[in-house]
């Protein structure tokens, strides 16, 4: 093999390898969108709402554009100006695009969610990110 048909075949499979770990377009791997969503309970102190809201929020799992789900609640980190732990209950919900997300906001069971477990908290607070 000569040294020219060695270094461009060793170019095409070097570009080939490089291409083939890029992102395609469409892909699962693509930039979503992130929904956080905290919740104040209106007895912050109730095991039992606390356990309520979150198996609401699990319901939500099963809405068709939900990628992937985390529930959280306030974690025992260091007390910092910076930091709210006033929250009882929090979500973060990743779908693949905004519509998606719309998606999720009219489902029947977001629209049951809101209906069903509202009475259990007193504020909510949504933040979107567009991910990069």
């Amino acid at each position: 093999m000569s040294r020219r048909k060695f270094l461009s075949t060793a170019a095409a499979l070097t570009a080939g390898t490089a291409v083939s770990g890029m992102p395609l377009e469409g892909s699962a791997n693509k930039p979503g969108i992130a929904h956080q969503v905290y919740f104040w309970l209106k007895r912050p102190d109730s095991e039992e709402d606390r356990k309520k809201l979150i198996e609401g929020i699990n319901s939500l799992k099963k809405i068709e554009t939900v990628r992937e789900m985390h529930i959280g609640i306030v974690a025992a980190t260091e007390k910092r100006s910076v930091i709210d732990a006033t929250w009882s209950v929090s979500e973060l919900i990743y779908f693949d695009d905004l519509a998606g997300q719309a998606v999720y906001q009219v489902h029947p069971l977001h629209q049951d969610f809101v209906k069903n477990y509202s009475h259990l908290w007193s504020k909510v607070m949504v933040f979107d990110s567009a991910l990069i």
